[in-house]
This record gives C-alpha cells, structure tokens and sequence, in this order.
C-alpha cells in the first residue's frame, strides 16, 4: 500500500520509510500471540476431519432351502460417525488415527433402537478405526504400519471398503512419460490364535494374508485415462476362527479360509462425455485353490465353481453443490471363488454364489453434505449349493440358501 501511494506521488519516499519503521517497533513491541492449541514441538502439522451419515436400510431375501415363500425382512435406521486426525511428524514421517462408531470390520453403522431399555446406549460406543506410522523416505516409495486404510486398487466385488486391515504394507510407484507404474504389496495379521500351543493340545498357528499387486495408469489423451492392476491374495496359517473347511451351511464353516489363492484383476477407464466426468469399470478373481476348496466342502462335483466378475459404469460426479452421478453395475460370484470374510456386506450381504445388479445415485445437497439411493437385486447363482451363512440375513434365524435378495438404502451423508 505504501509502495502504490509513493507511485502516485501522494506520499515521499521519507514518508514510507518513516512509516516502515513505526511499524517494526510496533509488531517488536507487541508480546507473541499463543496458540490455545498446545501439541508436541515434533508435530510438523494436524489435519482433523470427521463425516457422519444417517440411513434407512430395507433388506429381505426368501429361504431357497424351504418349501414356499419362507420370506425374511429387516427395516432398520442407522447412524455412523466417524472423527479422525493426520499427524505429520516430518516431511517422511506421519501418523493416522481415526475413531468410530460400530465394533464390525465390514460395518461402522450404529442402529437405532436396539439396546436395551428405553434409548440405550450400549451399542453407541466409539472404537478405533485406523492408527498407523507410515514412513515415505522417498516420493516413489512408502510404508506403513498398524491398523490402515486397504492400500490396494480394488472393488466391492472381493473387497468391503469398510475394511481396514492390520500389519504391513508397502507401496512403490515409478512414472514413465504418460504411464505410471506402481507396485503395492501387503502382510496382514488375519486372525490371532490365542494361545498358539495350548496345554493338552496340539498347537495352532496365526493366520495371516500376503497380497501382491502389479499395477499401471496409462494417460491415453485429453481427459482419457486407463488402469489395470492384477492383485494376487495368498493365506498362511488358520487362526482360531478360521479354521475351516469352509462349506458355507453353518455360521460355524462359513468363515474357513481354507484352500484360498485368489487372483482378482480389477480394471477401469476415465473419460468425458462433453464436460460429464465418466467412468467403465470391471474385475475379474478367480481362486486357483477352488478346486481343492470345492473338495474340502464335500462338493467335487462343482470344482469350477471358482470365478467371480463386475462389470459397471458411472456417470458425473456429486463432489460439489448441485452435483450428482449415477452408478449401475452387474456380478456374479461362485461359491469357491472368494474369501467370504472381505467380499461386501450391502451388496448381495456378504454371500457368494450370488449374481444380480445394482444401482445407486448421488446427489450433493452443498459442498459438504449429499443424499445417495442405492438399489441391489440378486439371486442365488447355483441352486444346488448355498450362498453362505453368516451376516444380516444369515446365521441361526436366517438361512444359508439365500433367494431373490433385495436391498435398499437411504443415506444422508455430510463431512466435517
């Protein structure tokens, strides 16, 4: 302001000197300010975020081992929170830590109404979604540590991306003109078996998951890009709860990760129709173990029952106000093909040998908060075997042969 007064000739060059250094001995006199916040001195920086969401939930789904239309229905309003912070120590070093609400790996939802008494809050407790160390000593190359965001490209199809494993991961990416390569690799404490050589016994081990994944980004032209990153899932060891075999009849075997070396190939291009962001989608997974998973359940007879696909598309995009997108996508998964305990809980409840579609929209009510319908209908894919049973519409009150599965979601989403 000074320098543009001094330009038109209102005030001398003494003038601005002068009223320079009444303002050097104004901001030296004055005490620093403190900040009310007090941190550690090593903490570079904090970034604090947090999302909420409040749902209606419609599933139902008949019994395909009974006679009749033995029919089970749940209506249930929900509510999930979750609050977390970033910690960068230095420009290498940073630390994530997120609480939630919701004790469920595959599910942070809260219910309304199912405590005991009148508005319990038993259920309504905050528990720890993420807490990792991640360590990047170079722009292509990263670690992390503890309990973390899946570091892997994937889909709902053989992954819930409510799932947040445990252990290790690496992450490694190299740029090559218009392509990127990139490599992530992980090794995940799957299951604690506690104790591991018990008194009178014979001992158990850790189950643990070792994934490897290949990828490429390819940049094919203006507001064109491709991706594919083949993903290869190996399992060690049984744990206490995954002992298996897995047969997919009883809450007790459904979990087994028994015989299970999953190849999952998940792929997408990106482009613009006009100014609409758009997007085509698919995976593919094949277990190379299925044939001896089919033979551990006593069903040889099915030993191809190994394969499971997604194909979709997705249209806009509802990341500002007035903004919204439309995605409808098709599967089908066999009841050998993939690791029950991570494919997604909404879609199809956690069963396999399922196939059917599903569609949802998004529409962003402001910057900060959006409304999202989501609509999936499947069927049980080979009638002679069942689809699983554990999850909302499983266990001992529902049935393992899942028929004309049907659910609906209303959300009301805003982040803060």
């Amino acid at each position: 302001m000074l320098k543009l007064l001094q330009d038109k000739g209102l005030i001398s060059a003494q003038d601005v000197d002068q009223a320079r250094a009444e303002l050097a001995r104004r901001v030296a006199s004055e005490p620093p300010r403190e900040s009310k916040l007090k941190v550690a001195d090593w903490i570079k920086s904090i970034q604090l975020y947090g999302d909420g969401r409040l749902r209606f939930e419609y599933r139902a789904g008949e019994d395909g081992a009974m006679l009749g239309d033995d029919r089970l229905e749940r209506d249930r309003w929900r509510y999930r929170v979750r609050v977390g912070a970033n910690l960068r120590f230095t420009d290498q070093f940073r630390v994530g830590l997120r609480l939630e609400t919701g004790p469920g790996g595959r599910s942070s939802n809260v219910t309304f109404g199912d405590d005991p008494g009148s508005w319990g809050k038993d259920s309504d407790r905050i528990h720890l979604g993420l807490m990792f160390l991640s360590w990047e000593p170079r722009p292509w190359l990263s670690a992390t540590v503890g309990r973390q965001e899946n570091p892997f490209t994937t889909t709902s199809l053989v992954w819930d991306h409510d799932l947040t494993p445990e252990g290790l991961s690496e992450t490694f990416k190299h740029p090559w003109g218009r392509v990127e390569l990139f490599a992530v690799f992980g090794q995940f404490v799957y299951d604690d078996a506690n104790p591991d050589n018990p008194f009178g016994a014979g001992g158990v081990s850790d189950a643990f998951l070792f994934a490897q994944q290949l990828g490429v980004r390819a940049n094919l032209g203006k507001d064109v890009t491709a991706q594919v990153a083949p993903l290869l899932h190996v399992y060690s060891g049984t744990g206490d709860s995954f002992r298996g075999p897995f047969i997919g009849t009883a809450p007790a075997n459904t979990p087994g990760i028994n015989d299970l070396a999953v190849l999952e190939v998940p792929a997408e291009v990106r482009f613009k129709l006009g100014r609409l962001p758009a997007r085509v989608f698919g995976d593919f997974a094949v277990n190379l173990e299925g044939a001896e998973r089919a033979r551990a359940a006593g069903a040889s007879a099915y030993k191809d029952e190994i394969y499971a696909w997604q194909a979709g598309v997705e249209l806009g995009s509802a990341k500002k106000r007035g903004g919204w997108s439309v995605k409808a996508f098709y599967q089908m998964s066999d009841l050998f093909a993939l690791d029950p305990n991570l494919v997604d809980s909404d879609v199809f409840d956690s069963r396999l040998n399922m196939e059917g579609f599903v569609l949802q929209g998004v529409y962003a009510l402001t910057d900060f908060a959006n409304f999202t319908l989501t609509y999936a209908n499947a069927d049980r894919n080979h009638k002679a075997l069942p689809t699983g049973a554990v999850w909302d519409l499983g266990g001992s009150s529902g049935t393992a042969f899942l028929e004309h599965y049907q659910l609906l979601q209303a959300d009301l989403s805003f982040k803060f």
